[in-house]
């Protein structure tokens, strides 16, 4: 127990450190000019119609799995694992208020209050989270599955920082961050991290990874804190982003310097232009499926 609360204070002190880089208003306006101009020029060779949302699993697929870039089924299928997150950054924000006294009884509460919304959803106008509708039709067994998915979850990250050293209140999961690429681009980046801590005004984030750390785990930090950088206006950008494997208990920091921000920028320049070929390709090859298969048809009208 000591040795966790040890480890727990040194990540915590590691988040919210005083920044040790400067970024002035220029050099971020100059990043953010050049990374939409490189993007709008990718994106204007999308196929017509289509429009291609990048997050940091997208980034990584493109770098890992360049192959699998083809895909054009964005369908999202709910499961206890992907909604894990967001029943745990929910429940994890109950107990650091001091609303619930462990993650148990807060994921138990939070799935509750879910459902409650859901059916009350009409007559009140308050929107029900979006797992909760394929929550409600899952059998007992399945909803236990879906909290114990949570529960570890939300223990792993409640049980990461020793939350009353941070200072003021942490936005804990909250909106992601969003950027349409400017000039009418039908790309759309989205950021996502687990919590925002302020430190001399500038944001210090925490990502919580899945696994093991990779070797590309800049990349992996690296994304989520240029899309912080790029939505505020602003002037500043974050001071630095903290990952955290729970199942491996890995940890690595990564400082927000400018050279950082044009790493990530380059990173994210070649994932889009391998999504981008991707589609191009996966429309070219649907195109000639589709031509076979009306040759394939005449054939057989005319025998």
């Amino acid at each position: 127990m000591s040795a966790s609360c040890s480890t727990a204070q040194w990540l915590t002190d590691a988040l919210v450190a005083p920044p040790t880089e400067a970024i002035s208003a220029t050099e971020l306006a100059r990043l953010r000019a050049d990374l939409a101009r490189d993007l709008h020029t990718l994106g204007a060779d999308l196929p017509a119609g289509e429009r291609l949302q990048i997050d940091a699993f997208k980034v990584l697929v493109a770098h890992r799995h360049p192959d699998r870039c083809m895909s054009n089924d964005d369908s999202f299928v709910p499961s206890p694992r992907l909604c894990r997150r967001a029943v745990g950054v929910a429940a994890v924000n109950r107990c650091v208020r001091g609303l619930s006294a462990g993650p148990a009884v807060a994921v138990a509460k939070v799935l509750a209050d879910g459902l409650e919304d859901l059916s009350g959803e009409s007559a009140s106008g308050v929107r029900a989270p979006w797992w909760a509708q394929w929550y409600a039709g899952l059998a007992q067994g399945g909803r236990a599955v879906v909290a114990a998915e949570a529960v570890t979850w939300a223990t792993q990250l409640y049980t990461a920082l020793e939350w009353t050293s941070l200072p003021g209140f942490p936005v804990i999961g909250g909106r992601d961050d969003w950027w349409q690429c400017p000039g009418g681009s039908q790309l759309v980046l989205k950021g996502r991290v687990e919590v925002r801590s302020l430190v001399q005004r500038r944001l210090a984030l925490l990502v919580v990874g899945t696994g093991r750390c990779q070797v590309d785990w800049r990349v992996e930090l690296g994304y989520p804190g240029l899309v912080a950088a790029l939505v505020r206006d602003a002037q500043v950008a974050p001071c630095r982003v903290v990952g955290v494997w729970p199942q491996s208990g890995q940890v690595r920091v990564l400082p927000v310097d400018l050279p950082m921000l044009r790493a990530a920028a380059t990173a994210l320049v070649s994932a889009v232009a391998t999504w981008v070929d991707g589609r191009i390709e996966a429309q070219r090859m649907a195109l000639a499926s589709g031509h076979s298969a009306l040759a394939g048809s005449r054939r057989g009208v005319n025998a």
